[in-house]
């Protein structure tokens, strides 16, 4: 009985000095005894959301786009990112960038996102990117908590569409002018160029006539560049130049034809003189 009793008191002794030392050891990691959760301090500043992609009020031509960006507390008033997400204006749901896990007490102190979606439509977008950070700070004996939270807006268009280009002259025919008319149409606001004949593309500004052409077969393309650097090109129009008939042919008729005029009708004046005479 002794001996059992002299054992249990060993142990007791040992668990309650292993108690002590754990408790001096909680208290050396962590002298606070009471944990608030407060409001930011004044000036604080919340976490730096840096966007590599895509550029706020950028056009684009593709339809796949990289959202790429960067979360940091470096510069901050905070020492923990807690929560990331954004929104994206063709995409239904909230798209996780970061999530606080609860079995964890190491934050990240930074975050980088990197994805490309692909066949987002032609139009205007806006991705809203919100993050949640946590800081602190000690008063006495009591350490306050607080968080702040930072919501960037990144404002993008895509256009992947080339403009339709359509001309209207000249027409596949043949002309016999020198001067023939350039006119044409565009479905959005361009820059627009012409070729004649695979010469080397010329600025167009609007309609225009082409003058002096040559004798012979020709060929014209208009070509159209809208802002965000799509490309479209009207169809291949053949067209030929023709010499006009001799003008000098029209007027040596009508002097023949005139001068028969006169000539019968002096015939009949004389024959009828003649007659009115004789009787």
């Amino acid at each position: 009985m002794k001996k059992t009793f002299a054992a249990l008191s060993l142990i007791l002794t040992f668990f309650i000095a292993a108690t002590g030392i754990f408790f001096i050891n909680l208290a050396q990691a962590n002298p606070y005894m009471y944990h608030e959760f407060v409001s930011p301090p004044a000036g604080s500043t919340p976490l730096i959301v840096s966007v590599a992609s895509p550029k706020n009020n950028a056009e684009y031509n593709v339809n796949n786009i990289a959202i790429d960006f960067n979360i940091s507390t470096k510069g901050t008033s905070l020492n923990s990112l807690l929560d990331a997400y954004f929104k994206a204006d063709w995409i239904s749901e909230n798209v996780t960038v970061y999530k606080q896990n609860t079995y964890s007490p190491e934050f990240p102190k930074f975050w980088d996102y990197n994805k490309t979606f692909q066949s987002i439509p032609d139009g205007e977008h806006s991705i809203v990117i919100t993050s949640l950070g946590g800081g602190g700070y000690a008063e006495g004996l009591t350490y306050n908590f607080f968080d702040m939270t930072t919501t960037l807006v990144v404002n993008f268009t895509i256009d992947a569409t080339p403009p339709k280009v359509n001309v209207l002259s000249p027409e596949n025919k043949t002309y016999v002018s020198p001067d023939i008319p350039l006119n044409f149409n565009v479905s959005e606001t361009s820059t627009v160029k012409y070729s004649l004949d695979g010469q080397d593309n010329s600025p167009l500004d609007g309609n225009m006539t082409l003058t002096n052409l040559p004798i012979g077969e020709h060929n014209l393309k208009v070509y159209a560049w809208d802002p965000a650097g799509n490309n479209g090109v009207s169809g291949t129009v053949f067209f030929s130049e023709t010499k006009p008939e001799n003008s000098s042919t029209v007027p040596v008729a009508a002097v023949v034809v005139g001068a028969l005029a006169l000539v019968i009708t002096g015939l009949l004046v004389f024959f009828r003189g003649g007659r009115r005479e004789a009787l």
